[in-house]
């Protein structure tokens, strides 16, 4: 059978550098961004530099979630920390709700009283922000597509690439048209931007949290694994939660055909733990029942 399980994490020494590289551009970038904003009385460069800024805390929580994920189990955590990286999403989403917040509040008070703008000022600042989200998101490509935690950060960086095409535009129109009122509109449509992503990250993280199914298991699927398999007669007090951003984990307890004997227990737990595998569920214990009884304990 010589297929490749790799159904692990990403290790983060493959990772940890993505960060610092995305850390460090988007600080450069953030403080660039906010200089020249207050400078040129940009509220949409404020704005997009005040989400860099989340991005910024928000890829520096992410690896810290990380790297608490990766501590070994201890008499008191006997999961470890792994659910680290699941409250780093949680405090990530909630920080940038805040963001929204107050670009909406300044918006709203800048559209009665819109400063002088310089839209080519804003047009060259944002040209530095397509480039350094686009390359930073790139470096989360890969582990994106395994971890809530590293796609978080991927999201976050690929949509504040697009957010700065558009503040781009917002200085092309102000510097052909003079209108200055573009500035808060654009403002806005940045912060709905935001929000439409936040709000997807804030009710995944919530679930997980409150230990929800993940969203890359099928429950369906895991059910109908256990109702097809012809040595199980039921199965009873499923469960399935996430340990940490990446790792679910499950419990079952099943009966079993009385014909079965007992010899061929470790050939369904190894049948089991191959289904699973392929269903996101690294760590799963399942119960066996004879007419109700406790036949033996599997741990996997």
């Amino acid at each position: 059978m010589g297929h490749d399980h790799s159904h692990a994490a990403p290790e983060l020494k493959d990772i940890n550098r993505a960060f610092y590289v995305g850390i460090g551009l988007n600080t450069l970038f953030t403080i660039i961004e906010f200089v020249v904003g207050y400078r040129t009385n940009s509220l949409a460069l404020i704005a997009d530099a005040s989400h860099n800024l989340s991005d910024v805390m928000s890829l520096i929580i992410s690896l810290l979630g990380m790297m608490m994920a990766q501590k070994a189990a201890t008499k008191l955590y006997t999961y470890g920390y792994k659910k680290a990286s699941i409250l780093a999403s949680l405090i990530n989403a909630i920080l940038i709700l805040f963001i929204v917040y107050h670009i909406i509040k300044t918006g709203i008070e800048r559209l009665s009283d819109t400063p002088e703008i310089a839209g080519i000022s804003i047009i060259f600042t944002a040209l530095i922000g397509v480039v350094i989200n686009t390359i930073s998101a790139f470096l989360f490509w890969k582990g994106q597509k395994s971890d809530i935690n590293i796609r978080g950060a991927f999201l976050h960086l690929l949509v504040d690439a697009l957010v700065s095409v558009g503040v781009v535009l917002s200085g092309i129109i102000i510097w052909y048209t003079g209108w200055n009122i573009i500035d808060p509109l654009i403002s806005f449509v940045i912060a709905i931007i935001i929000l439409f992503l936040t709000w997807s990250l804030l009710k995944e993280s919530l679930s997980l949290v409150i230990d929800g199914v993940p969203k890359n298991v099928d429950m369906q699927k895991v059910i109908s694994l256990l109702q097809n398999h012809q040595a199980i007669i039921e199965h009873h007090h499923l469960h399935v939660w996430a340990l940490s951003s990446s790792e679910n984990a499950m419990t079952v307890h099943i009966q079993l055909d009385d014909s079965m004997p007992i010899e061929e227990h470790m050939d369904l737990k190894k049948t089991l733990k191959h289904q699973l595998l392929h269903q996101n569920i690294q760590h799963c214990t399942i119960e066996l029942e004879r007419n109700g009884e406790d036949c033996a304990d599997m741990d996997c």
